[in-house]
């Protein structure tokens, strides 16, 4: 490829390339003729010749048991497809004549109620030998495994072949390759036969082991249709549908028909009295298991009353079911899930029919902790309260154009009682009232509902001693002075909408603006902000309450941004230009190394400790740079001396190093791709021995005449060469 400076001179490629052939697909079909294919792709600028696909047949045995139906099975794939509170079940549309996919419709009415479906590549399709569904198209697939390849096996089972290449006895050599084809797949109909091959001897007419054969002119592995005979009438069967019910016992059905082939894969249906007994079954039982037990609710009542807001009711059993079609009532304890409810709120019209306005509710968007213990705490619906246990309570719903007699409250979703005798309840005009509250049942969110209007008030609790705690640190930061919590103040609880009942004591409550702490510095260093969040509250000795700002409006609002500076330059990395690339700091072949220097200072130019700046990302100090010069060489020392001394096998060493050629400087590992000097070689060292006795008993040798044996003349070498004269 030409790596290219400028399109202007940049040539264009024209050539292409196929990359290697994949490993074969797993087969489309477990049985009755599959396909498997191979595939590659083409690199380059232009079409690359030839097929990027080929394919073969595999899993060619019939299938066994009845003869499926095709196009039901392939729907009933879909079946699966959806949750259980939306089943589908899905059916091929009748009479359809496409080869090589199947159109399925959803017999639930579900949307999309239409899909398109393929067939298995390598089903048959067609009147015509070799054509097959490819892909969801019936095409004609050559020998050679090419899609629309005219190809075909020969008389001589050559693929593509002119019956020019059959051999006679008088042309055979000794050795030659014989073609064959095992039986068909299937004893009726259209199946496959696989070639077998054999090496034969021509001599003795048999089979011999493959190796005496020429391999490079060994027959390929070739399949071909074969059709021994039609195929009798038989039955085909649909796969079984959904069962009838989800428990309890229930039927599954398929249908069947009887049908014969005609042509490679057309079937038509004939007489059920032509095909063998017995007939398939059609139904079976399913989901035997007992039905759990589930809640079963009854219709809703009349509305409680003939205008305005009511209630109405309805219900509800537990019941199962042990067999379909019987049910039978048992205890709630058997029902599990979500109860349903068996009271809800109901709507009329009007029965003042003066009222033409929108009723609207008026909420108190405050939060209110109570400190110490009140006769009765009164609050309006709105905001958040935070109170002692065991407190009586009323919550008053402020409702402009509606009747209060129409207002009804619910906790958490569930409507409130009127009844004056429970412990929470409603009052005629409208009011919440708790007579002693109880934080495990107390807690939650207390709902006022106006028509389509709603309020509420979440309602939680804590110790007297986390409340006092809680309300000091508050207090801390008003900035005027505020009743002690020790002394006693007003019961009166203020608010916007002053509708509460005072509950003894005459002075008056105050409200003050509260602060926040300070919060860091946005910046630690150069120019930066604080910010303090500013409130309004209502402080006595029994509670304290933030309002709505708009109560502390007569007083001057204190600021809650302010500049802050903690240091006045901020520590920076600045660097010098780059170094020369030079071939004294060669690191790759082709590539040396660039540094410049990287030092911190305080954003003036003064140079200041690196740790300053430790928080700011630390510049690159070095980076590659291509330097043509900096190549590599292997250099050698001189040879030693033969060693061992006085041998004729012996060795010469010599050390090997990789060095840059510029600068003899060592480069380690970058000579790996350059031929390797030879680090030893073998050398003979010629010396003149001393003749010397070396052991006590070549006075022996010399008697047994021994001397004839190398061994022995290199042990007694004097007593042998005296023996010898």
């Amino acid at each position: 490829m030409v790596l290219c400076l400028t399109l202007l001179v940049c040539p264009f490629e024209t050539t292409a390339n196929w990359s290697g052939w994949s490993e074969w697909s797993m087969c489309s079909k477990s049985c009755d003729g599959g396909l498997s294919n191979q595939k590659r792709r083409c690199y380059g600028n232009i079409n690359c010749a030839g097929p990027g696909v080929r394919y073969r047949h595999c899993n060619t045995r019939p299938c066994s048991g009845y003869l499926l139906n095709d196009n039901a099975r392939i729907c009933n794939v879909h079946n699966s497809v959806g949750s259980t509170s939306a089943v589908r079940e899905w059916s091929p549309i009748s009479e359809q004549t496409y080869p090589c996919f199947v159109l399925c419709h959803d017999l639930s009415g579900n949307t999309p109620n239409e899909i398109r479906t393929d067939k298995e590549d390598g089903t048959k399709c067609g009147s015509a030998e070799n054509f097959y569904c490819i892909q969801g198209e019936c095409k004609r697939l050559g020998c050679d495994g090419e899609v629309w390849s005219n190809k075909v096996i020969d008389g001589c089972g050559v693929c593509g072949g002119d019956g020019s290449k059959c051999s006679t006895n008088a042309t055979r050599p000794q050795f030659y390759w014989q073609l064959d084809w095992s039986p068909c797949s299937v004893t009726c109909g259209t199946g496959h036969q696989e070639s077998i091959i054999h090496c034969m001897n021509s001599r003795t007419k048999r089979r011999t082991m493959d190796y005496f054969c020429d391999r490079e002119i060994r027959p390929s592995d070739l399949t071909r249709e074969c059709s021994p005979s039609d195929c009798p009438p038989r039955w085909e069967i649909s796969s079984y549908g959904r069962c009838s019910v989800e428990c309890g016992g229930g039927i599954q059905r398929r249908n069947i028909r009887c049908v014969v082939g005609t042509g490679r894969a057309n079937l038509i249906t004939v007489g059920s009295y032509q095909c063998p007994d017995p007939i398939p079954i059609t139904e079976k039982a399913c989901n035997l298991n007992f039905c759990p037990a589930s809640w079963q609710t009854g219709k809703w009542s009349q509305c409680s009353v003939s205008c305005g807001i009511g209630t109405q009711t309805r219900s509800l059993t537990c019941v199962k079911f042990p067999t379909h079609g019987i049910e039978i009532n048992v205890s709630h304890s058997e029902c599990f899930g979500a109860r349903p409810e068996t009271t809800r709120a109901c709507s009329l019209e009007a029965c003042f029919k003066e009222f033409f306005s929108v009723p609207s509710i008026v909420v108190d968007n405050s939060t209110f902790l109570q400190t110490q213990r009140m006769k009765k705490v009164y609050l309006n619906v709105g905001g958040k309260a935070i109170l002692l246990p065991k407190q009586p309570v009323k919550i008053r719903c402020v409702v402009k154009n509606m009747d209060s007699r129409l207002i009804f409250w619910t906790k958490d979703d569930r409507l409130i009682s009127v009844s004056p005798y429970k412990r929470v309840h409603v009052t005629p005009k409208g009011v919440l009232k708790i007579k002693r509250t109880d934080p495990n049942i107390d807690k939650g969110t207390f709902t006022c509902m106006a028509g389509i209007e709603k309020a509420s008030t979440y309602i939680t609790f804590q110790t007297k001693k986390k409340a006092v705690k809680v309300a000091k640190s508050m207090m801390k930061h008003v900035l005027q002075e505020v009743p002690s919590l020790d002394k006693p103040q007003s019961d009166k609880i203020p608010g916007s909408h002053d509708h509460l009942r005072p509950l003894g004591g005459n002075s008056s409550t105050l409200a003050e603006y509260m602060v926040s702490d300070w919060s860091a510095c946005s910046r630690s260093c150069g120019a930066g902000v604080q910010t303090r969040e500013v409130t309004c509250g209502v402080f006595s000795d029994k509670f304290i309450k933030v309002v709505s700002v708009k109560q502390c409006e007569r007083q001057t609002k204190p600021v809650n941004l302010k500049k802050c500076l903690l240091q006045e330059f901020c520590p920076q990395w600045d660097v010098d230009k780059w170094g020369e690339c030079s071939v004294k700091t060669c690191k790759k072949v082709g590539k040396a190394v660039q540094r410049r220097a990287v030092y911190c200072t305080n954003g003036n130019g003064t140079v200041i400790r690196r740790s300053k700046c430790q928080n700011v990302p630390v510049p690159t100090g070095s980076r590659e740079c291509d330097n043509a010069d900096c190549k590599v060489e292997w250099i050698t020392s001189k040879w030693t001396k033969c060693k061992p001394h006085c041998t004729p096998r012996g060795k010469k060493f010599r050390s090997l190093s990789c060095v840059w050629k510029r600068t003899q400087k060592f480069a380690y590992s970058q000579c790996s791709s350059l031929p390797r000097p030879q680090a030893w070689k073998q050398c003979k060292s010629n010396c003149k021995k001393e003749c010397h006795d070396h052991s006590r008993y070549c006075s022996l040798v010399g008697r047994l005449k021994m001397c004839r044996y190398e061994t022995f003349r290199e042990k007694c070498c004097q007593t042998c060469k005296r023996v010898t004269e």
